[in-house]
């Protein structure tokens, strides 16, 4: 299982390395079947926080430094939302809400594209939920590119912001993990090991990243919704 585990690492951040989300959300629930939701959650966020810093370092001259701390303090407070109910609510059904919208949203955007703008009320609601999942299961992406693909539509720049915001967010995540125990011997074992993967993702991420142009990049972004929002429907039902 351990080795399912590091396959499912390398895919998943691949994806976020090369699009700034949906590393999590992907490696998430197949990660849970792997090696159970307390070796998960702490060894993908950590993997999430380091390759978004990677990114996000590497090419910070790209990050859009306004929609970054917008984003980043906007989530911030609803991920204090998302811990609460993930120590209190039971989660299978709230996986298969947010998994069902996901889809949706994909499908949308992916067969049924408009140039008409959103509804004013979408965005900021789209970062709340974003920050909410992102404390249940370290998986607000698919929330946060609702909003992203209208605000940062050049994908390097997108790419790279995204990254931020989750390497900010993520040493929220990890402090909260370490204060309440979760980083156990067979986490950071799984840890160390998961660092294997990781880095030959972010290296094949960054490889792909800049070959792909901007509509590949759109339609790339939209699949995945309807990939991450399918993975959750299955796993939960």
């Amino acid at each position: 299982m351990t080795v399912l585990f590091l396959l499912i690492v390398l895919a998943a951040f691949t994806v976020q390395s090369l699009t700034g989300f949906g590393g999590p959300l992907i490696a998430m629930p197949l990660g849970i079947s792997a090696v159970g939701l307390a070796t998960a959650k702490p060894v993908v966020t950590l993997c999430a926080w380091l390759s978004a810093a990677i990114v996000a370092l590497k090419n910070r001259k790209d990050i859009v430094y306004p929609e970054l701390f917008k984003m980043t303090g906007t989530m911030l407070v609803f991920m204090l939302a998302g811990l609460w109910l993930f120590k209190n609510v039971q989660m299978n059904f709230l996986q298969v809400i947010y998994g069902i919208i996901v889809m949706c949203i994909g499908v949308r955007k992916l067969f049924f594209p408009s140039d008409k703008p959103m509804p004013k009320w979408v965005s900021p609601l789209a970062i709340c939920l974003a920050g909410v999942m992102q404390g249940l299961f370290v998986s607000g992406g698919s929330f946060l590119v609702i909003y992203a693909v209208g605000a940062i539509p050049e994908k390097q720049k997108f790419r790279t912001t995204l990254s931020g915001v989750w390497a900010l967010l993520n040493i929220f995540l990890l402090g909260s993990y370490f204060f309440d125990g979760s980083f156990t011997q067979p986490v950071i074992s799984a840890s160390l090991l998961s660092l294997i993967p990781l880095t030959a993702a972010v290296v094949c991420g960054s490889l792909l990243a800049g070959k792909l142009n901007q509509k590949v990049f759109l339609k790339v972004a939209y699949i995945l919704l309807i990939v991450s929002g399918a993975v959750l429907l299955i796993t939960n039902l």
